[in-house]
């Protein structure tokens, strides 16, 4: 599985298992895995786990930024 940000032409895409799926930047979705505790790009079709330095170039190129905080305070 790799991903690809392209801020030029504003594009990313996921390739998984032997697909390639493309989507705009604004198009796209950050969310957390509670699993994980990671953040996952979700666009048409497919989900990644995603790194912090490119959840940054994501949301900068217009990604929507659905993440959830799950460190609970007492």
């Amino acid at each position: 599985m790799s991903i690809r940000i392209d801020n030029v032409t504003r594009t990313c895409a996921i390739e998984l298992n032997g697909q390639t799926h493309h989507s705009a930047i604004m198009d796209a979705r950050i969310t957390t895995d509670p699993a994980t505790r990671m953040s996952v790009l979700n666009i048409d079709g497919a989900s990644a786990h995603v790194t912090e330095e490119q959840v940054v170039s994501l949301i900068n190129g217009g990604a929507k930024d659905d993440r959830e905080n799950l460190i609970v305070d007492d």
